[in-house]
C-alpha cells in the first residue's frame, strides 16, 4: 500500500477510536471545540474572544458564533473592558458550571480504552 494511503487509513481509524469527530463529547451536550472554550473561560482570568482565539487556534467567525450560541443558553455573560472599548471581558454563568463536562466524574470516558483496539484491528494492513 503507498504510503500516503497507509496514513489516511490511519488517520481515519485514529480520529474514529478516539472520537475526535463526535458530535458531542463525553456525552455532554457540548462539541470538542465547545468544551475546550468552555474550560478556557473557565481557567483563565478575564478572558476575552480575541485571546481565546490566539490560544485555542479558532476562526474569529467561529468563535463569534460559539460564543452567541453560549450567550443564547445562558452561559456566558460579557462585561466591556475598562481599558479598550473593542473588547469584552467573558465569564461563565453559574448556569455552566453543571454541565460542564468533567473527566473526573467518568474516567472511563476520557478515551477508549486500550484493550478496544485489537492486534487484529489496526490502522496498517
Amino acid at each position: 500500500m503507498p504510503h500516503h494511503l497507509a496514513v489516511r487509513r490511519f488517520d481515519r481509524f485514529y480520529t474514529r477510536q478516539i472520537g475526535v469527530l463526535r458530535k458531542t463529547y463525553l456525552d455532554s451536550p457540548f462539541s470538542l471545540a465547545e468544551v475546550r472554550v468552555l474550560y478556557e473561560l473557565a481557567h483563565q482570568k478575564e478572558p476575552t474572544a480575541s485571546g481565546l482565539c490566539q490560544e485555542l487556534g479558532l476562526d474569529p467567525g467561529y468563535l463569534s458564533r460559539t460564543l452567541r450560541g453560549f450567550e443564547r443558553r445562558g452561559l456566558i455573560s460579557r462585561r466591556a473592558s475598562p481599558t479598550d472599548a473593542r473588547q469584552s471581558h467573558l465569564s461563565l454563568t453559574k448556569k455552566a458550571a453543571p454541565p460542564l463536562p468533567h473527566s473526573r466524574r467518568n474516567p472511563t470516558k476520557t478515551a477508549p480504552p486500550c484493550s478496544a483496539i485489537s492486534p487484529h484491528r489496526s490502522a496498517t494492513p
